[in-house]
């Protein structure tokens, strides 16, 4: 009994260690995806507005993500806050702009001279940070470089359901291949069949 004691405690203590090192490490890391500079959408719109690139930046301002700053002024978003017994407005509300706002939380200082909260969700909720990989992604032998420097390419639903879910008041089902076709934006002068994998 006496062994099965020490046993159980050093389990216990062990699983307490990992826990505790587990949680250092997400915050760390969590640390080091935030450390990148925003730069906004409209530095994107330069290139990602013609259409041999696939027009990307017209379709998101036609997309509800390019709304999603402008949401939170509604009546139906102040009603909601009040619902919900939250005092500030949701333009004010780390709640609300949490999902509503690419970069919100970051320090001041690595938010760059044309970012603009009131554009919603942009180019860098989904494919990080650009300031450090804006410059090498532009030409296709730095797409290492650019990735290293934190470009994502994302297709995981992971991503998306970090707002996508049911903590949001208004939350609705989300099927993420219907989610991920309705907002596609290939560059078509990257291949047929690499658009086809975004």
């Amino acid at each position: 009994m006496r062994r099965f004691g020490w046993l159980g405690f050093a389990v216990i203590a062990i699983a307490a260690l990992l826990w505790l090192a587990g949680d250092h490490l997400t915050a760390r890391a969590t640390d080091d995806a935030t450390e990148h500079g925003f730069v906004g959408a409209k530095k994107c719109k330069a290139c990602h507005k013609k259409e041999k690139k696939g027009a990307q930046y017209p379709k998101w301002l036609e997309s509800d993500h390019a709304k999603a700053y402008e949401t939170l002024l509604t009546e139906e978003s102040k009603k909601i806050c009040v619902d919900m017994g939250i005092e500030t407005a949701p333009e004010e509300t780390d709640q609300c702009l949490k999902c509503h706002v690419t970069g919100h939380g970051a320090k001041d200082e690595l938010l760059g001279k044309k970012y603009d909260k009131t554009e919603g969700v942009t180019c860098e909720s989904c494919h990080g940070a650009a300031a450090d990989w804006f410059k090498p992604h532009k030409e296709e032998a730095a797409l290492a470089d650019a990735k290293a420097a934190g470009l994502i390419e994302p297709s995981c639903e992971k991503m998306c359901l970090e707002c996508h879910n049911e903590e949001s008041p208004t939350y609705k089902p989300f099927v993420h291949k219907e989610k991920l076709a309705a907002i596609a934006h290939p560059n078509p002068s990257k291949g047929a069949e690499e658009a086809e994998e975004k």
